[in-house]
């Protein structure tokens, strides 16, 4: 009876081996999402507890925060007072172009009077070698004429000067505008790093590798914690002389170690184009020195079917023994995606 049933459990495995091929070089893989804090300073406060699960968006913890909201207020007065600044700069420029326009009226009444002293200089002169006007009459309308000059000339410089003034006063509110921009932006990085001093779930999981507590001290880019999607993969180290027949959409059954007698169901999803040893930090060279040839292997990955069952839920990084199908030919080695 021994004999018979090692006889039969023996063909059984040898057909079974035929059209399958399963490994014990495999573990569960996940999506894990180190939290890390990208302020300095202490925890105040912490919301969550070790293995817990949180939603997406759920704050975790807080960083005291007066000294990021102290500094978001003086950079937002910064801004207002700079915003003031230009505003009376734009007064100033309203006011010249007022200036200006009266000296550009005194500059035109000035060469009217220039034009008209010209002209009765010229009349004083033609009645002067007539002996029509006396020498102090013809004096009288030279000094009358360079006066007018010289009240053009001033009216000159006056317009001159306005216009001036303007363009120093347009510049310099140039460049309080740049003034203002870089203000704004120092506000703005004042107000997000004031945002994060609350840390919140990036995604839904399962708290895991918790490294804060209240009062703790941190800084911009220090780890606290990492969470746990709760979806999973299985990720198979198959032997090169394993994967002949296997194909993307094979069919596996998954056995945990974790779960003695639970069996998960599978299917091939990708093959890894390449060996395991190849993608190493140091990669073998078979080229130099004595070559020993090793069976490499190509890593799997197998996608979960069964839905996700809390009393029995795969973590990253355990055991797991899959067994794919390769009897049905379901396309190519590589994924369709």
């Amino acid at each position: 009876m021994v004999v018979l049933a090692g006889v039969i459990y023996g063909a059984v495995y040898f057909i079974q081996s035929l059209s399958h091929e399963k490994v014990d070089d495999a573990f569960v893989a996940g999506t894990i999402v180190p939290i890390a804090s990208e302020v300095r300073g202490r925890v105040v406060k912490v919301f969550f507890k070790d293995n817990q699960h949180v939603d997406a968006g759920r704050p975790l913890l807080e960083i005291f925060q007066e000294d990021f909201t102290s500094l978001f207020q003086e950079r937002k007065e910064t801004v207002a007072r700079l915003a003031a600044e230009v505003r009376e700069i734009q007064a100033s420029i309203e006011e010249r172009k007022k200036a200006l326009q009266q000296a550009r009226a005194s500059l035109n009444a000035a060469l009217a009077e220039e034009n008209l002293a010209d002209k009765e200089l010229e009349r004083h002169n033609n009645l002067y070698k007539e002996g029509l006007v006396t020498t102090s009459q013809f004096e009288h309308a030279e000094s009358v004429l360079t006066v007018a000059r010289a009240r053009k000339e001033a009216a000159a410089a006056a317009v001159a000067g306005a216009e001036t003034a303007i363009k120093t006063l347009e510049a310099r509110s140039t460049t309080q505008n740049y003034r203002i921009r870089e203000a704004e932006m120092a506000k703005d990085r004042a107000q997000l790093d004031l945002s994060r001093t609350v840390v919140s779930a990036p995604i839904a999981g399962i708290i895991a590798m918790k490294n804060i507590d209240v009062g703790k001290y941190v800084q911009s880019g220090q780890t606290l914690l990492s969470i746990v999607k709760e979806d999973s993969w299985i990720v198979a180290n198959f032997k090169e002389t394993q994967i002949k027949k296997m194909a993307v959409g094979q069919p596996v059954e998954i056995k945990v170690d974790a779960y003695p007698g639970k069996i998960f169901k599978g299917h091939v999803e990708s093959l890894q184009p390449g060996t395991g040893s190849v993608f190493s930090l140091l990669p073998p060279e078979n080229a130099t020195g004595n070559f020993i040839k090793v069976v490499q292997r190509i890593p799997v990955k197998i996608v979960i079917d069964s839905p996700f069952d809390p009393d029995h839920p795969l973590w990253p990084g355990m055991s797991v023994v899959p067994n794919v199908d390769v009897s049905r030919q379901t396309g190519s080695k590589l994924s369709s995606k």
